[in-house]
């Protein structure tokens, strides 16, 4: 069959056709309408936009328009659709949004282009007209908003009350009236209820609505007429001077024009059931059943704005007015009530404050307390706003107050001043005084805590040494903010091996150097050097002789005995070596004759040359034997030296790597978990580098802030520190896990008055840096400090165990490795030395090495041994008694009190309680808020 050109062009042209009409099919497409044109004020007029055949596109936005109310309308309703025309497949899929648009005023609108990103591009569509006219209200509806009072004061109360008038419907043809309940059902959802709708949302909360009653009211023509009067009454409370403000108030009515019986297939029972003309809508049927019931058949919006009366806002007056007056109106009381009344100076205390009055209690502020000259001359106040809590007719209030030294015996009367728009004064009511003390802050007693003496000098000799005190130092650098991974921890092990495998290795290289084919071993350069130096033919016989016996196992140095020529010869001649024993037996023989004076066929130099080329074959040869004058000896001193090594690198690696890989978490050996403390660390855990500086910098600061505050100002000092604790944690809690910073959180815990928390912190610096000099020293100063008792009564113990920890918790860990790791290098440099050059040196150099090592081993680990409680908790709180079950029902045993920085045992856990063990052996309940889990 033969195509012609128009017929091949038409076929293109229909493909093209296809292929474009596809390629629409399937592009994003968006389409907006209104379900009219034309509305009443009042009346919602439906907006739908169409996004179709998209994979993927934005949220829309409508932009508002003046005089329209656009409300989203549920959410986007979603749907598929497969045609098939001529066996082509086509499917669509589309997503509608739908918007309510209520128009308040007469007018023509415009709504702007919809803009929507579909499938990566930016579609709009096009602008939409529509025009609103008000609907003629007539005598159906009115509204009037009145007011008990004529004038008032911006802020005082005023009651209002909405007075609603509809005129009931009636049907003519069916001879019904609908109530007042259904009347009420016909208020439209379009209605802005102003200042009243938070009052119906009240009602509707509770199932109820205003209630309606028939009156009789004067229509625009004067007549009397019934209507259905509905009351709904609000409080508002004027903010500004001038003419009181609704809101935008506008009630629509969808009034009924007609209705019509509905259909049903069992209206013929109830066709006469009526319900006396009187029945309550169901759905806009007028019956529960829908049974041959009536339904609306056509309504009109009808609307009404409603008539203000005329009532006057008048400013509250300048003269008189108090300092501390916040716009307040009414009538008020104020209470105080502080939380604990005993603490040091610069501690926090919670002053609770409460205002009772008949105002708007959510518009009511907190007294100026940073503007109080009475408190801020004694306590640290925060300047900001404070945030309450309404409860019915009172206002609650709370804040922190700091002490700014010892001896302050109150906190002072809270003033409260508000206008009396009665008497049209300001009053000014006070608080009761709170008493309370304050003792000396816990920062001034820093320097009270110290250790004992370096030496065991008596207490007033010239020879005692001086104590050592608390270091309040902080590391500032960004190594601070760098996790250290428990694992690199192991490095310390690799440490502690490496001299033990430097000695090995040197070990090993000596004897790889004195095998036995070796030309460059130690006996055969000493050989070569005796027959270079020898003086006569004997001396060179003797030495080439024990060389060989040597070789055999004969012997253990090269001048150690002399071998006959006869044992060399006879070794050779068993080794093979035929050739070569024919040439040693006649230099022996040469050698000898010129010993005992008989003429030989060499002179000396002559001799000394075969000699030293029989050195040469031998140490190509292959003897068999080993030559045990090569062999590296190591005598007992360097053998008890080396055992010393090994012994001290397992004693500081191992037990340091035993230590890291003991950490496991607490609930892996409890039969329930642990609840972890909350510090927001899913927000924290995504802090940035930069963030994490800066933290770090403003922490710095703070901490720095309360270390140069003054003492007579402990308040703020307490303060700065407390910011600076703050900020440190929330860098712990970001996941942090580092040394230095836990030394930086517990100084300044210390420093804020919480030595618990701080001797946690000083535990969790241990753990990651068990030789961390300042945590371990800082650490056992502070529980010193906060026991003073349990460290005298250790001192003053005669058992070796608490003698030797009282002694050793003077001496910081890190002084015992400063003193292994020298004493090691000293003990590796001689062990190695006396391998290559062996001298007396090396082996007595030996013996002091070894004692320091071994005192040094001792002082850094020591601790670790003296530990008869496994710490896993730290308690944070002054005093706390244990309970005998968990739960705030079980009651406290009093025989079993924890105090501050003690240390605990978990044994298991209950949700947020923990059952924890004493180093005494009691055991109890406590909740968790009340300790510090350690990470062990």
């Amino acid at each position: 069959m033969r195509t012609t050109f128009p017929t091949l062009t038409k076929s293109i042209a229909v493909a093209v056709m296809l292929f474009s009409a596809a390629a629409v099919a399937h592009a994003g497409q968006i389409q907006a309408s209104l379900s009219a044109r034309e509305a009443y004020v009042g009346a919602p007029v439906m907006l739908y936009l169409e996004v179709a055949d998209s994979s993927s596109h934005d949220q829309p936005q409508i932009a508002s328009v003046s005089g329209l109310d656009i409300k989203a309308s549920g959410t986007p309703s979603r749907s598929s659709q497969t045609t098939i025309i001529n066996g082509r497949r086509t499917d669509r899929t589309s997503t509608t949004y739908t918007w309510q648009v209520i128009p308040r005023q007469e007018g023509t609108f415009e709504i702007p282009p919809i803009r929507v990103e579909v499938d990566g591009q930016v579609e709009q569509t096009r602008p939409l007209r529509f025009a609103a006219t008000k609907s003629e209200t007539g005598d159906l509806l009115f509204a009037e908003v009145t007011g008990q009072q004529k004038q008032i004061y911006v802020g005082q109360p005023l009651p209002l009350t909405l007075n609603m008038w509809v005129k009931p419907y009636h049907d003519r043809e069916y001879d019904i009236t609908l109530s007042e309940e259904n009347m009420w059902q016909l208020i439209s959802q379009g209605t802005n209820w102003g200042v009243f709708g938070e009052r119906l949302e009240e009602l509707a909360e509770k199932n109820q609505r205003p209630g309606g009653v028939e009156v009789l009211r004067e229509d625009s023509n004067g007549d009397s007429r019934s209507y259905y009067q509905y009351k709904i009454e609000a409080t508002i409370y004027p903010k500004r001077p001038g003419q009181i403000d609704v809101g935008d108030l506008q009630i629509v009515v969808d009034y009924p024009t007609k209705l019509e019986k509905g259909r049903d297939p069992f209206g013929s029972m109830f066709e006469d059931d009526f319900f006396g003309g009187r029945f309550p809508f169901a759905d806009r049927g007028f019956s529960p059943f829908n049974r041959n019931t009536l339904t609306i058949a056509a309504s009109r919006p009808v609307v009404a704005s409603a008539e203000v009366a005329p009532i006057d806002v008048t400013a509250i007056p300048m003269a008189g007015r108090p300092a501390d007056y916040r716009g307040t109106v009414g009538h008020y009381q104020i209470v105080t009530h502080a939380v604990p009344t005993s603490v040091k100076a610069g501690d926090p205390i919670t002053l609770h404050i409460g205002i009772r009055g008949d105002g708007p209690m959510d518009l009511v502020q907190a007294p100026p307390l940073a503007s109080l000259p009475q408190l801020t001359a004694d306590f640290k106040v925060a300047n900001e706003p404070l945030a309450g809590i309404v409860e019915g007719d009172t206002k609650l209030f709370t804040t922190t107050i700091r002490p700014r030294r010892a001896g302050i015996t109150e906190i002072p009367a809270i003033p409260l001043s508000y206008f009396d728009p009665t008497t049209e004064k300001f009053v000014t009511v006070e608080s009761t005084p709170i008493a309370i003390e304050v003792a000396e802050a816990e920062r001034l007693a820093l320097e009270s805590i110290v250790g004992a003496p370096h030496d065991n000098s008596t207490p007033g000799t010239a020879a005692a040494a001086e104590p050592r005190k608390f270091d309040p130092a902080i590391y500032s650098g960004s190594d601070a903010i760098v996790s250290t991974s428990k694992a690199s921890q192991w490095l310390w092990i690799a440490a502690a091996m490496l001299p033990a495998l430097i000695v090995g290795g040197a070990w090993f290289s000596r004897r790889r150097m004195n095998s036995d084919n070796s030309a460059s071993s130690p006996s055969h350069h000493q050989t070569q050097k005796a027959i270079h130096l020898a003086h006569n033919p004997a001396e060179i016989g003797s030495a080439l002789a024990s060389y060989i016996g040597q070789r055999f196992n004969h012997g253990n140095h090269p001048t150690a005995r002399t071998f006959t020529r006869s044992e060399v010869t006879a070794q050779l001649r068993a080794a093979g070596q035929t050739e070569l024993a024919a040439r040693v037996e006649a230099l022996l023989i040469q050698c000898e004759q010129a010993a005992y004076g008989a003429s030989g066929n060499q002179t000396t130099d002559g001799l000394k040359s075969e000699a030293t080329a029989i050195m040469s074959e031998l140490s190509r040869a292959k003897l068999g034997g080993t030559d045990r004058s090569a062999a590296v000896r190591v005598g007992y001193r360097q053998a008890i030296a080396v055992a010393c090594i090994v012994l001290a690198a397992l004693a500081i690696g191992i037990p340091t790597g035993l230590h890291l890989a003991k950490q496991t978490p607490l609930t892996e050996n409890m039969a329930t978990n642990v609840e972890p403390q909350s510090h927001d660390s899913a927000m924290l855990a995504s802090l940035s580098d930069s963030q994490k500086a800066t933290l770090l910098e403003e922490a710095n600061a703070a901490y720095q802030r309360g270390m140069t505050s003054g003492t007579e100002d402990a308040a703020t000092a307490n303060e700065a520190f407390s910011q600076a604790a703050a900020k440190y944690q929330q860098l712990v809690d970001s996941g942090i896990r580092n040394s230095d910073l836990y030394v930086n959180l517990a100084n300044a815990y210390v420093q804020a008055g919480s030595p618990g928390r701080a001797i946690a912190n000083y535990e969790r610096a241990l753990q990651l840096n068990p030789y961390h000099g300042q945590a371990f020293q800082n650490l056992k100063l502070t529980q010193s400090g906060l026991h003073p008792e349990a460290t005298s009564a250790m001192a003053a113990s005669s058992g070796w165990q608490q003698t030797l920890t009282h002694w050793t918790s003077n001496v910081s860990p890190i002084l015992g490795v400063v003193l292994a790791a020298a004493a090691w290098s000293t003990l590796c440099i001689a062990v190695v030395g006396g391998m290559f050059v062996p001298s007396a040196m090396w082996r007595w150099a030996t013996i002091p090495a070894t004692c320091v090592l071994l005192v040094g081993v001792t002082l850094a680990n020591v601790h670790r041994f003296t530990e008869t409680h496994r710490v896993q908790a730290i308690v944070a709180a002054p005093t706390v008694a244990l309970r005998d079950a968990p739960g705030d029902n079980f009651p406290e045993n009093p025989s079993h009190t924890v105090t501050e920085g003690e240390s605990l045992e978990v044994l298991k856990a209950n949700g947020p309680w923990l059952q924890v063990q004493t180093p005494t052996g009691s055991i109890g309940w406590i909740s968790q808020p009340q300790v510090e889990l350690l990470d062990t």
